[in-house]
């Protein structure tokens, strides 16, 4: 492929995905973000505030139209594989570049996140684009190095696992830094020492939860291997990267360990890929989000298959095959999610039409939901104009912190007050200005925190979904804390 074929293939890729996006709903991931972007932190329960910021960015821009806002992520999804065409070029020729990029965006993880407002793009962006940085001056230490370590501390922003090109780039200057080549002890300085400057708040915002973001849990379930979760983490690993693909991932990463003595191309990519593939099989061990830590550590590895068969006979042929098979793969997620996105506008309407039922109450009525996918989703559809500390919508009141919702006000809050809300404990002075009101609750069933909450529980709306479970509507009426 030559570079104009490329751009033209990209670009109508890009719109087509844009098409795609106009006629579909909202997906919860996106009304998450969404929600994250109009209450800025430090950091956040799922990850470090970049795609928080961008979006909160592009709203600004757009007049906070979250049907714009994602068409913004087709457009990333074109410059990361633009990065990886480049890429790829720079290291061997446009055939072995063309291959990429046709298996990369043929790839279901690709193509979902292409279509879903989420920090793996943004992430993906910025890591190729330090690689594509350090690839052009990988003979001497230059400028390039420090453009790189820019380049993965913003991708940092995004997921903390984009410190693990850091890693790869020092790993590559090892022999340089043992033979105290000063300028590149100052590279591998700044590789490291940047994205920490970076991270420092989101850090800091964690640590004061005693949370340790990268390993998705806290330090006393760092080291527990799930054994329970193997085969749905496997499973979720194939639906990702498709099957054919899928193993080989899992093939090309032991076959680069052996071919990398051979060139320094092929050292460079171990580099790059070795950090992140050995970071994804403690993540799958642990149970944890496997895809982006698979993410940076598949395009490296295609790079190096791709040009390690592209004078093999068979090359063609498999290739094309695998490539089919992610490619159905792709099209069944995207048909999928196309069901599940109508499905969620379908249960905002249910629930727009049970609000109408609900009785009047002083103050106000308010919605809860399940789970934070429900909750997001709703807010969307019942955002209000009033700016306000709560979410438009509340998830149940649990100790145990699942999203961001557990960290907001919530209708479970008590407020400071002058004001004595019990005349027997007059030394309690904060009051719940959610009490005696009204509420909806959306959820599978009712939980124990709702039904020892309300005075009088009753459904309103059955609602079916897709894969054969219902979620029930269920009118609450006259609030009351529950006892401590």
């Amino acid at each position: 492929m030559k570079s104009k074929t490329v751009f033209l293939f990209l670009v109508s890729l890009t719109f087509l995905r844009c098409f795609w996006l106009i006629f579909q709903g909202i997906a919860p991931q996106e009304a998450y973000y969404w929600m994250c972007a109009g209450r800025l932190a430090p950091a956040f329960f799922d990850g470090p505030p970049g795609t928080a910021l961008l979006v909160h960015g592009l709203a600004l821009l757009t007049g906070d139209s979250l049907s714009l806002i994602r068409l913004a992520w087709p457009i990333l999804g074109f410059a990361a594989a633009w990065c990886a065409w480049l890429l790829a070029c720079s290291l061997f020729d446009e055939v072995v570049a063309g291959w990429v990029v046709v298996a990369l965006n043929a790839l279901p993880a690709f193509n979902e996140q292409c279509v879903t407002i989420g920090p793996l793009m943004p992430m993906l962006v910025f890591t190729l684009a330090a690689a594509l940085a350090v690839a052009k001056s990988r003979e001497v230490v230059s400028f390039n190095w420090y453009v790189a370590a820019v380049c993965i501390s913003l991708a940092a922003l995004f997921r903390y696992e984009a410190v693990l090109f850091s890693l790869s780039f020092c790993f590559y200057l090892r022999r340089s830094v043992f033979e105290k080549d000063r300028s590149s002890i100052i590279a591998c300085a700044a590789l490291v020492l940047l994205p920490l400057v970076f991270l420092c708040a989101p850090l800091a915002w964690n640590a004061s939860l005693g949370w340790v973001p990268m390993a998705g849990g806290t330090f006393r379930t760092l080291w527990q291997i799930r054994f329970s979760t193997l085969g749905f983490e496997l499973a979720e690993f194939f639906r990702l990267f498709s099957f054919g693909l899928g193993f080989l991932i899992f093939g090309g990463f032991v076959w680069l360990f052996w071919a990398a003595k051979k060139s320094d191309e092929y050292q460079f990519l171990l580099g790059l890929c070795a950090p992140a593939g050995f970071w994804a099989v403690y993540v799958f061990l642990v149970g944890g989000n496997i895809a982006p830590a698979a993410s940076l550590a598949f395009i490296p590895i295609v790079i190096f298959l791709a040009a390690h068969g592209i004078h093999q006979r068979f090359m063609p042929v498999v290739g094309t095959i695998l490539v089919g098979i992610a490619l159905v793969s792709s099209a069944l997620m995207l048909r999928q999610s196309g069901v599940m996105r109508g499905m969620w506008a379908a249960i905002a309407s249910e629930m727009n039409i049970a609000s109408r039922d609900m009785p009047a109450s002083v103050g106000g009525g308010f919605l809860v939901a399940e789970n934070a996918d429900q909750a997001s989703i709703l807010a969307v559809y019942f955002k209000t104009r009033t700016k306000t500390a709560y979410p438009p919508v509340f998830v149940t009141e649990s100790p145990a912190i699942s999203s961001q919702f557990g960290l907001w006000p919530s209708y479970a809050d008590f407020i400071d007050s002058d004001k004595i809300a019990d005349e027997f404990f007059t030394e309690q002075k904060g009051v719940n200005p959610f009490v005696g009101r009204n509420a909806l609750f959306l959820g599978s069933e009712l939980p124990q925190t709702i039904k020892g909450a309300f005075a009088e529980i009753r459904p309103l709306r059955q609602i079916q979904l897709p894969d054969g479970h219902q979620l029930t509507v269920f009118l609450c009426l006259d609030y009351q804390t529950l006892p401590l």
